[in-house]
């Protein structure tokens, strides 16, 4: 397949793991940035921007911990076709951002509904009850809401409710494991429950009937040297490890399935 993986070092948590020894893969070293957890001045996230400009061929990012979520704007920002935003998440990321300069995990698909004109319609999947209240008023239409619950209780019905509702022929998937139970990954943030199973049959319909631009999947558990060899962390990462493994096993494997929808780049900026 022409699609690659691309991996953003921000802060090492990729070197702890081997899902991505299997194929070819992009190593992009962001070691040396500085203030670009959690929170990114706009002026940095050019600087970013620049960098992952050389790795336009990827199609499937790794971004890291869940820190560095912003980067999936950047990411969209290059899609060049109206498009739809299916979101795993168990937060909403609709928080207003610090300053009008700087973008956030927490704040960068608000930045999304405000700047990216051909961003039509965001699904939102894995949240918890109190999402709604995130939701800024302006964009009630635009964003769809799917708790964790209603995942639960009708996970084969909405999904052919989102399939048949999609307004664009091109999505784009964004994977923050802190969607995921505890027992499929661990992240650092509160989690939801859905389970790992349950979101790859719901990512692998989606490739199955849409258009492609992109992936990105973060969601890593936190690095910090002085616990490295705590239980706690060795856990972490072994779990992870094998989550980034299947989901990405999945996509590939889905996508081969499915010749006539590849991972479609024709949809981004070149």
């Amino acid at each position: 397949m022409k699609s690659i993986v691309s991996l953003l070092d921000f802060d090492g948590a990729y070197k702890r793991q081997s899902f991505y020894h299997e194929g070819s893969y992009n190593w992009i070293d962001f070691n040396v940035m500085q203030n670009v957890s959690l929170f990114c001045e706009k002026s940095t996230l050019l600087n970013i921007a620049d960098k992952l400009n050389d790795y336009q061929e990827s199609s499937v990012y790794y971004l890291g911990s869940g820190n560095y979520h912003y980067i999936s704007y950047l990411l969209q920002s290059k899609i060049c076709q109206p498009y739809t935003l299916i979101l795993f998440d168990h937060h909403t990321d609709t928080l207003p951002a610090p300053s009008p300069d700087m973008i956030s995990c927490g704040s960068w698909l608000l930045e999304s509904l405000k700047t990216l004109p051909l961003l039509k319609k965001v699904y939102i999947l894995g949240v918890s009850e109190e999402a709604y209240q995130h939701i800024p008023n302006a964009f009630d239409e635009k964003v769809i809401i799917y708790t964790e619950q209603s995942l639960h209780t009708n996970l084969a019905a909405i999904m052919k409710a989102i399939i048949k509702n999609i307004p664009t022929k091109t999505i784009y998937i964004s994977i923050d494991k802190d969607v995921l139970d505890m027992e499929d990954a661990l992240t650092g943030w509160d989690q939801g429950t859905l389970r790992l199973n349950q979101l790859m049959k719901l990512v692998t319909e989606l490739i199955a009937c849409k258009e492609i631009a992109g992936v990105d999947i973060c969601g890593e558990y936190p690095v910090n040297p002085t616990k490295d060899f705590l239980l706690e962390t060795t856990n972490a990462v072994y779990k992870n490890n094998q989550a980034n493994s299947y989901i990405l096993k999945q996509i590939y494997e889905r996508m081969s399935e499915t010749a006539s929808n590849p991972l479609s780049k024709d949809s981004m900026k070149v």
